[in-house]
């Protein structure tokens, strides 16, 4: 992100997954009457949130969705009680993130730091990939044609406590998958972009949110991101529906709207307090990008307390 502010981008972008395809305004249903322990802390009592997601792609706006790694971004507003993120202590909003691969490339914080230090520093990826083909080929995997952003599951790859005894992963299923469009149109770079706006104006689409629980220490590593937790040794489970209404993605001020939100893993409750060395180094990283972001842009640093009403229809 320095590179392109020292070049003079602006608005500046983030530093990862920096091409939306849209930000949506959606609701955020806890499913009522679940079992032990997963009705702990914000998936208590079938709450129900108003939510802004955003989905976006690894990679510049301008280069094409083929073959990047797709994300989405989750803020939920009246949160209540004490926040982990440093300045958001007393706010109202939760993040969660996830992709759409269910590992991480490197599995530490140390591995992400040698990496980075290889690709920023060094100038040089292809000397560390040589040296590190796990990760070289879980790179590749990543890059995936994806033919919809609400056609695909997304994994949050990486370990969060529930309540004071567990772990769980997130992952993120379509209650209906769609059929998929005839051939992913190579000729149009936005293409996710369109596709969403275009079902959104149809109606409504709905996503389940899933819990899937530690079960086995030994398989299901806290602090090896590269593992993956065996699904079919602890399937995952539902327990909320992402809503993402019916609306223009376009409407004015909405694409700035979302742009100018920020998303932490650390910005939620002890209940759901993240795991793992990579998430540590998330908590001052994101922040500290997220900041910078902000004040380049000249745009306000602080978490909204309300969120933004949606005009639809006209």
């Amino acid at each position: 992100m320095g590179t392109r502010i020292k070049a003079g981008q602006c608005p500046v972008r983030r530093a990862v997954f920096l091409k939306p395809h849209g930000i949506v305004k959606a609701r955020f249903d806890v499913l009522p009457d679940l079992p032990a322990p997963f009705n702990t802390g914000i998936f208590a009592e079938g709450k129900r949130y108003e939510s802004w997601v955003r989905f976006a792609s690894d990679t510049v706006p301008g280069n094409s969705d083929i073959k990047t790694t797709t994300g989405i971004g989750i803020k939920l507003f009246g949160v209540p009680g004490e926040k982990l993120l440093d300045g958001d202590q007393n706010g109202i909003t939760a993040d969660f993130i996830l992709q759409n691969f269910n590992v991480f490339f490197v599995n530490d914080v140390m591995e992400m730091c040698e990496f980075t230090y290889a690709g920023v520093v060094d100038h040089d990826y292809d000397s560390y990939l040589e040296t590190h083909p796990e990760t070289s080929d879980i790179l590749n995997e990543m890059a995936q044609d994806v033919d919809s952003v609400v056609n695909i599951d997304y994994w949050s790859g990486l370990p969060y406590a529930l309540g004071a005894d567990n772990y769980v992963k997130y992952i993120i299923t379509p209650v209906e998958r769609q059929d998929p469009p005839p051939a992913i149109p190579a000729n149009n770079p936005n293409y996710l972009h369109d596709q969403l706006k275009q079902q959104l104006i149809e109606g409504e689409v709905k996503l389940n949110f899933c819990l899937q629980l530690r079960t086995d220490p030994e398989t299901m590593p806290l602090d090896e991101a590269m593992v993956p937790w065996n699904e079919k040794l602890s399937p995952p489970v539902p327990v909320a529906v992402i809503t993402l209404l019916q609306q223009d993605i376009d409407q004015q001020g909405q694409p700035e709207y979302g742009e100018n939100l920020s998303y932490n893993p650390w910005r939620t409750t002890a209940d759901h307090q993240p795991a793992g060395s990579i998430n540590d180094a998330r908590r001052v990283v994101y922040q500290a990008s997220a900041d910078l972001r902000r004040f380049k842009n000249g745009v306000s640093d602080t978490e909204p307390r309300t969120p933004r009403n949606l005009n639809w229809p006209r």
